[in-house]
């Protein structure tokens, strides 16, 4: 069990405030992303990995014309301003200055785990997918334009019928950690796909999460 490192910005002084709690309940680190994006508005899912920062998924914020909103369960709202991108990995980091909320932590996928798909509807309603075997897959030359890309990243494939509001949101192993980023669902079979933990490690190294980052073109 970890928690991400968002690099020399984030670190905390001996009289700084205490790091984050863990959330007992990982609804409590669950929101609900709103944006104008690309002309239309977006309705997607963010998962708090550390104070004021929060993991989505590239496609949602591709595009973005700003205003963008993140929402819990108990109604809370803040701002949030996009810091960082990867179009390959297709992973995005948001900074909300204003939020300050219990944390998931991560762990490693391990093919045949069962877990579930946790997000919140547009009233803040809870809603969630089971899954019972997991499978360890590596996604190969395509982000999320559908261009050719020299990234190879490591998924997580499960079976569960999800539809697009997961997107974004974690996919949580038996433990509740976190084992990846929901990004995309096939209807015809019910698997749903994730962007594995250790991706995220990778995407954060590459940042600088104090600035805030462009959004690029639309995806569609």
């Amino acid at each position: 069990m970890r928690r991400f490192a968002l690099g020399l910005a984030l670190l905390v002084a001996a009289c700084g405030p205490p790091d984050p709690i863990i959330a007992s309940d990982p609804f409590d680190a669950i929101a609900q992303l709103r944006g104008r994006v690309c002309a239309q508005d977006m309705v997607g899912s963010a998962v708090v990995i550390d104070r004021h920062y929060l993991v989505t998924v590239a496609h949602n914020v591709a595009g973005s014309e700003g205003g963008l909103t993140v929402t819990f369960e108990d109604g809370s709202e803040h701002v949030a301003t996009l810091v960082g991108i990867d179009f390959d990995r297709d992973l995005a980091l948001l900074r909300a200055p204003s939020m300050d909320r219990p944390i998931l932590t991560v762990a490693r996928a391990v093919a045949g785990e069962g877990g579930r798909l946790i997000r919140l509807r547009a009233d803040q309603e809870r809603a969630e997918v089971a899954f019972a075997d997991a499978d360890l897959i590596v996604a190969v030359g395509r982000d999320i334009y559908d261009e050719e890309s020299s990234v190879r990243r490591d998924n997580v494939r499960v079976r569960a019928r999800a539809g697009a509001g997961y997107s974004g949101g974690p996919l949580l192993n038996d433990q509740n950690q976190m084992i990846g980023v929901v990004y995309a669902a096939a209807r015809l079979d019910e698997m749903t796909y994730a962007t594995a933990s250790q991706e995220i490690d990778v995407f954060l190294e590459s940042i600088d999460s104090t600035t805030e980052s462009p959004s690029g073109r639309c995806p569609r």
